[in-house]
């Protein structure tokens, strides 16, 4: 009976539940995306492009069937003993409180996986990122919109959150230390599913650190990555992630290029097409008046910024992929969901 439960678990975790886990993770690591000011030197960047489709691409794929959108892979993801020792020498443990250092300390002795994604360089102005890090129900709302995904997710705190991604994975998020350049976060989670007898849990400890940085071209750049440490309180279960450790690696670290490539697609909206961006913001739900005008603002700052830069910029390097692609055509390579699904427009009036 134990090894007849052993395969099962192996089966739902191999073909979704660890998907979902990391891309809910990842969809909430939206909120405070910031890493590494002041630490070590990164090396040279090292163009990558993201996947082609919602599966991996393949190495031989030819490059002009990929996306026009691409993102730098300054250090790829490890977890090496280590960058396990320096990850957990960087957690800023000395300001939480103790009932909040019991609860990660948890998780750090009880971990099951631990990962240092990618450090990867987007270019983005760190108004964009910013904004999108401190406003998650609007970063949702658009995915909603453009079909990316059905996350939804409600402030139940001043610094917690709720997430649900229909498909029986739900989950909280508390940001229990945060600062111009880092945050850290408390993350449970729940999956549950007809083929199990009881729900899949998790606990994750999450610590996002941000730079920004500019290019020769006065390009604003952001760089960031993701020290995360994953906790499953069942034996059973950590067993087995334990067993398919590295196909869970492979996704979180593609999960993270994803969304780097999302705030890389909001900065280009924001650029060249800020009337697309307000037509997009109107048919946002659950956010109020207020955020929907600050998002329009931010677009319309980021559109004269950039053609401010361009008008400086001497010798200005523009990527003629993103140039000659639409935003549509852009994001459509990472849409799951059928066009009919996605959030219908609603009136302005209604908020």
């Amino acid at each position: 009976m134990a090894g007849e439960k052993c395969i099962r678990v192996i089966r739902v975790i191999r073909g979704s539940v660890l998907r979902r886990l990391s891309r809910r993770s990842h969809a909430v690591s939206i909120l405070v995306l910031t890493l590494m000011a002041g630490s070590a030197r990164l090396p040279a960047a090292e163009p990558a492009l993201l996947p082609a489709s919602k599966s991996d691409a393949s190495p031989d794929q030819p490059v002009a069937a990929d996306p026009p959108l691409t993102v730098d892979i300054l250090v790829r993801g490890s977890s090496s003993r280590t960058v396990l020792n320096d990850a957990l020498g960087r957690l800023p443990l000395d300001e939480l409180t103790d009932k909040q250092r019991k609860r990660v300390n948890e998780v750090l002795e009880h971990r099951s996986m631990f990962r240092r994604l990618p450090a990867i360089s987007i270019d983005a102005s760190q108004d964009v990122y910013t904004h999108l890090t401190h406003n998650p129900a609007s970063v949702v709302g658009i995915w909603r919109v453009l079909g990316i995904s059905n996350f939804t997710m409600t402030r139940t705190g001043p610094t917690e959150w709720y997430g649900d991604a229909g498909d029986g994975s739900t989950g909280t998020i508390e940001v229990l230390s945060r600062s111009p350049n880092r945050h850290l976060l408390l993350c449970t989670g729940k999956y549950k599913s007809p083929l199990l007898a009881r729900p899949i849990e998790a606990t994750a400890v999450m610590h996002l650190q941000t730079q920004y940085q500019q290019g020769e071209d006065l390009q604003p750049k952001v760089v960031h990555g993701l020290d995360l440490f994953v906790m499953f309180p069942s034996h059973t279960v950590d067993t087995v992630a334990r067993v398919i450790a590295p196909v869970s690696h492979m996704i979180a670290d593609r999960n993270f290029r994803e969304l780097s490539l999302f705030v890389r697609f909001m900065n280009v909206a924001m650029e060249r097409q800020p009337g697309w961006v307000e037509q997009t913001i109107q048919r946002i739900d659950g956010i109020d008046r207020e955020e929907r005008l600050e998002l329009m603002k931010l677009a319309a700052r980021v559109y004269v910024a950039a053609h401010n830069r361009l008008a400086d910029n001497e010798t200005p390097q523009s990527d003629r992929r993103v140039e000659q692609a639409g935003l549509e055509n852009l994001i459509a390579p990472y849409q799951v969901l059928p066009t009919s699904q996605t959030t219908p427009a609603r009136a302005q009036s209604n908020d």
